[in-house]
């Protein structure tokens, strides 16, 4: 009788220690998993973000951002003021379309350097339209808060061909948004989108 009741003792215990094991493995792979999923997260958000920005910005010209940088000037020329030539709309307008990339220092040395509406306004003036063909953004390994991006675009000047080229760069992040986008590369064919040569 003893030995029934010890093995049935062992085997209670096996049970129980078979479930607590069970348990605990489990508990242990699912932190896993959420960790390795809270990890990946904010990077695709980054990536998103850096996405969504390079095709705003050359994706060009954009014409409701040529709309309103003529009546900004319009505006300014019909009231004739020494002031900024900056007008409450216009100020909107970036702040609606610029703002939501950039954090809130980002923006500022976005605004102070004159960085905003720059392709756009080359598109227009040099009249020729680029359209964002692949983009590839890869967090850098060595600084996390640095991704640095490359993508292909579609250039075409009316009466000539297309071509197809590539414009490297850098954007920084930080808590907020994007800190700063940094064109690197192919400086002949970012000066053609600039002058339009």
């Amino acid at each position: 009788m003893f030995q029934k009741s010890c093995w049935n003792h062992i085997s209670f215990a096996k049970k129980i220690f078979r479930g607590k094991t069970g348990v605990a493995i489990t508990f242990v792979l699912m932190s896993l998993l959420l960790v390795g999923c809270t990890q990946d997260e904010p990077q695709d958000k980054n990536i998103a973000l850096i996405q969504a920005y390079l095709e705003y910005d050359l994706n060009t010209p954009n014409k409701e951002a040529i709309q309103a940088q003529n009546e900004m000037w319009k505006s300014f020329e019909e009231q004739q003021q020494e002031s900024s030539p900056f007008s409450k709309e216009y100020s909107a307008y970036i702040k609606d379309n610029y703002g939501p990339y950039f954090s809130e220092s980002g923006f500022d040395k976005l605004i102070s350097r004159g960085l905003t509406l720059v392709f756009h306004l080359a598109a227009d003036k040099y009249d020729y339209q680029t359209t964002v063909s692949k983009i590839a953004i890869e967090q850098n390994k060595n600084v996390p808060t640095n991704y640095n991006f490359t993508v292909t675009i579609d250039y075409e000047k009316k009466g000539k061909e297309k071509v197809n080229a590539e414009i490297t760069g850098i954007a920084i992040l930080r808590p907020g948004g994007i800190e700063e986008i940094k064109y690197l590369g192919d400086k002949k064919m970012l000066r053609t989108l600039l002058t339009g040569e």
